[in-house]
């Protein structure tokens, strides 16, 4: 029978992290339990938080700390955990000798043949796919805020209407196409996660061939494609790559991804050989084409409530002065039932 685990995140669901993770314990013999409340063998974290959810688990954790955004006694966060495995790149920044506590210094795995999407054409425009982050004063946000306003860089992703630029999100599937159509893209991370842990562009964009622009000190693994600039400015956004630089780095960054993942691999003592892109990783992948159904539906539940939102509520306020008017309002009706002793 094969061993059961669990993928536990308890503030956001990085759904591209929960891909690669789903696929590499698979490939590891493992098989997903989706239900909290039945038990499991194994208890994948993923991102890391100050809360108390399985507190109580007595199993092995793998622990995947790559967010940076808290500093956690992970022993005392899982006081009853047989083993923890701390996979970072960082290691363990608290260094508590423990028995049960081990760390491997690595990132996230990551399988190419979820990510890698075919185009026949290349942007030149560098782009930038994320969220608005609100960062007073770095910068880096400055100077690529000063890009976007240009014109030199277009930008996908939420609440960018707060400083002036108009933008759309975009599903994991219209991204992934985005960044294989494009020869290059900036990255942008939070000033406490630089030095520390990756982007996750730094692994999906040079699997499609898309060099990735970033912070100085920030490539901690030496990742193919990753170019890291002292300066967001016009010379970094007027950068050319052309095709045959960007085919060469897909094939460069997916034997460097594999081999990182089959290296974690072997780290967390797993000894089946590793399938980088047969059958059950096209199987995974239509995940990604349903939550890409999944987005467009609540965009348009979106777009439809906002359309529709403000008539229907000036018709709901007409007709209930209408009914006031006639005395037929329900105020009225249970007024006139109660009786005037009542």
């Amino acid at each position: 029978m094969k061993p059961t685990y669990r993928i536990a995140s308890s503030d956001y669901l990085d759904r591209d992290v929960y891909l690669n993770v789903r696929c590499f314990y698979g490939n590891a013999g493992y098989r997903l339990v989706r239900d909290p409340s039945r038990s499991v063998d194994l208890l994948v974290v993923l991102r890391g938080d100050q809360g108390t959810a399985d507190r109580d688990f007595g199993g092995e954790i793998h622990l995947y700390d790559y967010v940076k955004e808290y500093q956690v006694d992970w022993l005392q966060r899982y006081p009853a955990a047989r083993s923890i495995v701390l996979v970072s790149l960082d290691g363990d920044p608290l260094h508590r000798p423990d028995p049960r506590l081990r760390s491997v210094r690595a990132y996230l795995p990551v399988i190419p043949g979820l990510w890698t999407c075919r185009s026949a054409s290349r942007r030149p425009r560098p782009v930038h796919v994320s969220n608005y982050k609100r960062m007073p004063g770095d910068p880096f946000q400055e100077e690529l805020l000063d890009l976007i306003h240009a014109g030199k860089v277009e930008v996908y992703g939420n609440r960018w209407d707060r400083v002036g630029v108009r933008a759309r999100p975009l599903s994991y599937l219209q991204a992934n196409r985005l960044i294989a159509a494009s020869a290059s893209c900036f990255g942008l991370m939070w000033p406490y996660q630089r030095g520390l842990t990756l982007s996750g562009r730094m692994w999906q964009a040079p699997l499609n061939g898309c060099f990735v622009l970033s912070e100085p000190g920030t490539d901690l693994l030496g990742c193919p494609g990753v170019l890291e600039r002292e300066r967001f400015d016009l010379a970094s956004a007027s950068l050319a790559f052309p095709p045959e630089r960007c085919n060469a780095l897909a094939r460069q960054a997916a034997a460097f991804w594999g081999g990182h993942t089959r290296s974690l691999a072997a780290a967390l003592g797993f000894t089946a050989p590793f399938d980088l892109a047969g059958p059950r990783v096209q199987r995974l992948r239509w995940l990604l084409v349903l939550w890409d159904l999944e987005f467009h539906r609540e965009r348009l539940q979106a777009a439809v409530g906002t359309w529709l939102g403000p008539p229907l509520a000036r018709l709901r306020r007409a007709v209930a002065r209408l009914a006031r008017a006639l005395r037929l309002h329900p105020r009225q009706l249970a007024e006139r039932r109660r009786g005037p002793h009542q």
